[in-house]
């Protein structure tokens, strides 16, 4: 992942029953990479999956 990188986009609604937000139904807003992360090594995930494995079966 790179910096300023979009990510996912962000989609919220407004449900507005009584009226006090006129012309207000929805937003959407793109989420972007603070900063550059770099890729995670094969084996380190490997690890990380196993340690999650024993912590919630075990």
């Amino acid at each position: 992942m790179t910096k300023n990188q979009k990510l996912v986009t962000l989609s919220t609604t407004v449900k507005d029953s009584l009226g006090y937000l006129p012309n207000c139904t929805a937003e959407q807003i793109p989420l972007v990479a603070k900063k550059t992360v770099p890729r995670s090594s094969a084996p380190k995930v490997f690890w990380n999956h196993f340690v999650n494995f024993v912590n919630e079966k075990l």
